[in-house]
């Protein structure tokens, strides 16, 4: 049950714990968290940084918490106080020792259910081949049917392949939905690396993976899980794979947040703004060319397109001059004095009479028939 309640909580406290601790932060650490309003720039800032500090210490909790999680009745090992390179003649030893102490006929109590628990320990680990499965498997060999390496094996991974069936149906679920895409590349790198090593804790003849086969003795002593059976250091990876995958999730949505709908509704805008200016540019294009392709003469078409390109071309590069830039905005701002304005509207009504002079006429229409007169009775 703790399993599943755990990632539900995550996926929503940290959020409720930031929010709680940032004043404090500011307080303590205001050369860090500076002070600032509620939703400004600086306080996302220092809710991401707060945020990020949250997830990272609940990594390390678990990771510190998920060595002394797996209950000590599934641990052969320890049940027996022996360790994992233990051989028959310690086994027997550590059996006779603990028989003293826990035998019902001479502890003397009723409940025998711990003297039955550490001689099916015995019997597993004395099997060369059951405790070869067990190592990889745990305690649920016991009830499999199944008399060699081959068959535990194949068993095994029948029951493992539930957790990645699983996961990988929640992860395309996600992608399907067009959930967490910002951290689904080390999602996926995550649950192939899982898998991999999980592969490799079964298959192989080692107790652990090769990055840890060659660690001094005293990180032993302070991650003992690292020198547990396979069967422990698997359910470990599962934990921490389901928790980095929340964290990431998490982180991703915090400093990469998606686009909100006022995002969305801007881009609308801008989109409906920019095709009102095309159609304006297309009316107007027309309204200066249509008159000028109407004129009749090809030639005097070309000739005008031409010259008003050229007047376009040199305006332009005025404009964007920088040593002319600033005169020549003064001078398009300048009032046009009188007498140049009436001298360009009649040269404007001259270029407009003799484009008007080569449009031909429309046909006179048929004359009316003759109609006999009206007799009158």
């Amino acid at each position: 049950m703790s399993s599943l309640l755990t990632p539900l909580l995550w996926s929503f406290l940290p959020a409720q714990i930031t929010h709680q601790i940032l004043p404090y932060l500011s307080s303590f650490l205001p050369n860090v968290f500076p002070t600032s309003p509620r939703g400004s720039p600086t306080y996302l800032r220092n809710y991401r940084i707060a945020f990020t500090g949250v997830i990272c210490t609940y990594l390390a909790y678990t990771l510190y918490k998920g060595e002394n999680s797996q209950s000590s009745t599934e641990d052969y090992y320890a049940l027996l106080g022996v360790s994992k390179q233990v051989d028959e003649d310690g086994l027997k030893r550590a059996y006779r020792n603990l028989s003293r102490l826990y035998h019902p006929d001479r502890a003397g109590s009723g409940d025998d259910s711990i003297f039955i628990l550490i001689r099916r320990a015995y019997e597993t680990l004395n099997d060369p081949i059951k405790r070869y499965a067990y190592d990889r498997f745990g305690p649920q060999i016991i009830d499999w049917k199944a008399a060699s390496i081959r068959e535990y094996i194949i068993t095994g991974l029948n029951h493992s392949v539930g957790f990645y069936i699983i996961s990988g149906a929640i992860m395309l679920a996600l992608s399907l939905l067009g959930k967490a895409r910002e951290g689904s590349y080390w999602r996926h790198t995550l649950f192939c690396l899982l898998l991999l090593s999980e592969l490799h804790l079964i298959l192989s003849s080692t107790s652990s993976l090769p990055l840890f086969s060659s660690i001094p003795k005293v990180i032993d002593k302070i991650f003992p899980i690292l020198s547990a059976p396979q069967f422990i250091q698997i359910a470990f990876l599962h934990r921490i794979f389901t928790t980095i995958s929340i964290a990431i999730n998490q982180l991703t949505n915090v400093w990469y947040p998606s686009p909100t709908k006022t995002t969305d509704e801007d881009w609308i805008k801008v989109v409906s703004m920019l095709r009102q200016l095309e159609m304006e540019s297309i009316t107007s294009f027309q309204s200066e060319i249509l008159p000028l392709l109407s004129s009749g003469n090809p030639k005097n078409v070309e000739i005008l397109i031409k010259n008003n390109m050229e007047d376009i071309l040199v305006e332009r590069s005025i404009s964007s001059h920088p040593q002319i830039r600033q005169v020549y905005q003064k001078a398009i701002l300048k009032p046009i004095p009188r007498i140049l304005r009436t001298q360009r509207s009649t040269k404007i009504d001259l270029d407009n009479f003799e484009i008007a002079k080569n449009i031909p006429l429309p046909l006179s229409p048929p004359s009316s028939p003759t109609l006999s007169p009206i007799r009158v009775i």
